[in-house]
């Protein structure tokens, strides 16, 4: 069976909602394909999955799913195809999921870099898609107050990713949208 074939069925599991299945799948082909990101991002991804349907604590109260393996394989990803914007996002928006904010802005802020570096790559949607998970997890921690240090820290970034997903070149052009007058 050829990779891409594998990786169909993979994804096929997925769409049925079968994401141990899915993971199984992506295991093996790692095993076979050490160097081929998309292994590894199929398996974090359908893991994401899997916790994000049917939770990650199982009836003694322990993780069904390690997420130090869910980073680890994203960012292994990322390591093998580091131009790859959708792998880059992955593995950002994880570490959001695992509470690991400031770590995930240092990976939004390189996959800005990547976006402006390659006139063929668009992260703005990453970047919008970064801001509403920053946004979420900043009104998490705080209890919606933004006053609060952590927030202070991070909500300048979020907007300014909001900016950039918005399609602007950058955060200071935007404002001079907002300060003109007609």
């Amino acid at each position: 069976m050829s990779e891409e074939d594998v990786i169909t069925i993979a994804a096929q599991h997925i769409t049925q909602g079968d994401f141990i299945g899915a993971m199984d799948i992506f295991e093996s082909h790692i095993s076979a394909n050490p160097k081929d990101p998309a292994g590894f991002h199929g398996w974090a991804e359908a893991a994401m999955f899997e916790i994000q349907e049917n939770g990650n604590m199982d009836d003694s109260g322990k993780d069904r799913i390690n997420e130090g393996k869910v980073q680890s394989y994203l960012r292994k990803a990322a390591g093998l195809d580091p131009e790859n914007a959708d792998y880059l996002a992955a593995y950002a928006n994880a570490l959001i999921e695992f509470d690991r904010v400031p770590v995930a802005v240092r990976e939004f802020q390189k996959l800005k870099v990547l976006g402006d570096s390659q006139d063929d790559v668009d992260v703005s949607f990453h970047l919008y898609e970064a801001a509403r998970m920053l946004m979420e997890s900043i009104d998490l921690k705080t209890n919606f107050d933004r006053s609060h240090p952590f927030a202070k820290q991070f909500v300048a970034v979020a907007i300014e990713f909001a900016l950039l997903g918005l399609g602007f070149p950058s955060a200071e052009e935007a404002v001079e949208y907002l300060s003109t007058e007609e």
